[in-house]
């Protein structure tokens, strides 16, 4: 177990995998997840790429702030790790869900840094209704029900093995207050039209069903991006990188090999 310190009293965790000296594949997480949920990505790409995945701060294995952050906070602690790392060029990014968003903020703040950027199953606005909503849910249920709801929602087909994994993953590490604030760290999130100027080659990925970040979701960020491609995957829910994951990881390594 690795962690770095972006700034006092946050740490963040992280490992390293893969080949020691493969192109760098960085792997970003959704909302109430942590680096855990990349169940079935390691075993495709860490003969091909060296590998980061970490924890985001408010998740997982990393500090859970008491006072309220935001997705400026998940950027910056990013960057700061990635220059800890030295991994500041040639980047091949991954981010699914919030993780999506997170990428595309990355991106567009350091265009230097990134070759190719996967964006699964994303946003590029958060109005507040999509918000409140969430936290209606966090608030309603009690944690167990509301983690495992995750995978009802997200997996198409559901897999009461996968769900009972990823359940536990959000169970483990975060109580319901990590999760009301997690949930608020991306009001106000609206980055559709700065998405016109970057330039990085980025597939746009989505489930056709999935009900959490719609397929109009994603549409939109492939509109909006100048070198975007988008697939949307038929069968696919939210949880793509769970209930699709062969598709998912050929699609990404398919498109970084063009």
């Amino acid at each position: 177990m690795d962690t770095f310190s972006p700034e006092k009293n946050i740490e963040i965790y992280y490992q390293i995998s893969g080949l020691s000296d493969g192109p760098k594949l960085v792997l970003i997480h959704g909302l109430f997840l942590n680096s855990d949920c990349w169940k079935f990505q390691p075993q495709f790409f860490e003969d091909k790429f060296q590998i980061l995945r970490f924890d985001l701060r408010g998740h997982g294995r990393s500090t859970k702030p008491k006072n309220q952050f935001t997705i400026r906070n998940y950027v910056n602690d990013m960057h700061a790790l990635l220059t800890h790392l030295k991994w500041t060029d040639n980047l091949y990014l991954v981010g699914h869900s919030l993780g999506g968003m997170i990428a595309l903020v990355y991106g567009l703040e350091n265009p230097s840094h990134v070759k190719k950027m996967v964006v699964a199953d994303s946003f590029c606005f958060i109005s507040q209704e999509a918000i409140t909503d969430v936290l209606g849910r966090v608030n309603s249920s009690k944690l167990e029900k509301f983690a495992l709801g995750i995978s009802v929602r997200g997996l198409m087909p559901y897999n009461e093995e996968v769900a009972e994994f990823l359940a536990k993953t959000v169970t483990d590490h975060m109580t319901k207050k990590d999760c009301l604030r997690a949930t608020a760290a991306s009001a106000g999130f609206n980055i559709c039209e700065h998405l016109k100027s970057l330039k990085i080659p980025t597939l746009v990925l989505v489930g056709k069903r999935d009900i959490t970040t719609p397929v109009w979701a994603s549409e939109m960020i492939h509109e909006w991006l100048p070198q975007s491609e988008l697939i949307i995957m038929p069968d696919a829910g939210h949880l793509t990188i769970l209930d699709h994951p062969n598709e998912f990881n050929e699609l990404a390594y398919s498109f970084w090999q063009k």
